[in-house]
């Protein structure tokens, strides 16, 4: 049964028991820690997901795309863990194989997916205030379509491409199993995952740039400074939280790439210990920002406003109770200040 790292335990031709124990030790520990940073990673997914199911201020077209680059992550990791500890199965390790080639890709696809919508709404809105879309259905379903549909296409690229190299023996997985059945053969990584997803990161950092250009161009056309500043703030938070996203998955999937031609322990730990972790890391960028913050200091404070009564509210109900049975009524208006009935003539 292969076992996690198997590729640096097959530098040891004639491993006794004492020879193994230490190897052993090392790879149970670090096995160990990267199913714990997986485990936390899912958790942070689902707490940041939730989040953004709450509060309908953050269920716009923006946060829905985001709540779906955050479920893809979620199954990112969630097959990750799957192949900790070596998958046996034949049939299992190419269908965790092909699976993680499509979601990793569509993980990419939604990154980029935010980021044209971000310049598209820079670019449509000149004020600080967003203008309402009364088409977000219309919008997402051509998003989902470019975001879980392109993937696919070159998901089956892919498998054409594996077919090819294996001559049709796609269940000889004795390549897949050298990295846990994490990733395709050099081919298909290469054509069918690696060159896509350089373009795709390309392509979103040009709408980042494109973004942070017709931002400044705006925000020197406000005329009040107070809204000049606001803008400014609001939108280069939203444009570094973007880039940092963007460069947390680059860099991930960068030391994927360089585990696959090159064979460094130092690579290989790099990349699992990123891959484990890159899910927490988002989830706190995309949670711990001060729009989301403010979101919930303004839901604490109004449940608070609602379980503390207002005295000086009840006193001026009463007020106007004393004043309605005494016939008494306040009011700014001479004609009703006057005695109702009017008193008799003496």
């Amino acid at each position: 049964m292969e076992t996690l790292y198997t590729a640096r335990l097959h530098g040891f031709p004639n491993l006794t028991r004492s020879g193994m124990e230490p190897a052993l030790s090392e790879e149970s520990v670090l096995s160990l820690l990267i199913v714990l940073g997986s485990s936390i990673s899912l958790v942070g997914l689902v707490f940041a997901f939730i989040t953004y199911s709450l509060f309908s201020d953050l269920r716009n077209l923006a946060g829905t795309t985001l709540m779906n680059l955050l479920a893809a992550l979620f199954m990112t990791q969630l097959l990750y863990v799957i192949g900790v500890g070596g998958v046996p199965d034949p049939e299992l390790c190419v269908s965790l194989a092909f699976s993680l080639h499509y979601i990793r890709l569509c993980v990419f696809c939604w990154m980029l997916v935010m980021a044209h919508h971000m310049y598209t709404q820079f670019t449509t809105n000149l004020n600080l205030v967003p203008i309402t879309d009364n088409s977000i259905g219309r919008h997402f379903i051509k998003y989902s379509v470019l975001a879980w549909g392109v993937p696919g296409l070159l998901l089956a690229a892919a498998v054409l491409i594996q077919y090819h190299d294996k001559a049709g023996k796609m269940l000889d997985t004795a390549s897949l199993k050298v990295h846990n059945c994490w990733f395709l053969d050099k081919n298909g990584f290469i054509y069918g995952l690696l060159v896509p997803v350089a373009l795709i990161v390309l392509i979103t950092l040009s709408y980042l740039l494109r973004a942070a250009v017709v931002s400044r161009y705006v925000i020197s056309m406000q005329v009040d400074k107070r809204v000049r500043d606001k803008m400014r703030r609001k939108r280069t938070l939203q444009i570094v939280l973007f880039t940092k996203i963007t460069m947390v998955l680059s860099s991930v999937m960068v030391l994927g790439a360089l585990t696959m031609f090159i064979k460094s322990e130092t690579l290989w730990i790099a990349y699992h210990v990123g891959q484990g972790l890159q899910g927490i890391f988002v989830a706190m960028l995309v949670t711990c920002n001060c729009q989301v913050l403010k979101l919930y200091t303004r839901t604490i404070k109004s449940k608070r406003s609602k379980m503390v009564p207002s005295y000086g509210n009840l006193a001026a109900e009463a007020r106007n109770i004393i004043g309605h049975h005494s016939g008494i009524t306040k009011s700014t208006s001479l004609q009703l200040l006057t005695w109702e009935p009017a008193p008799d003539s003496v």
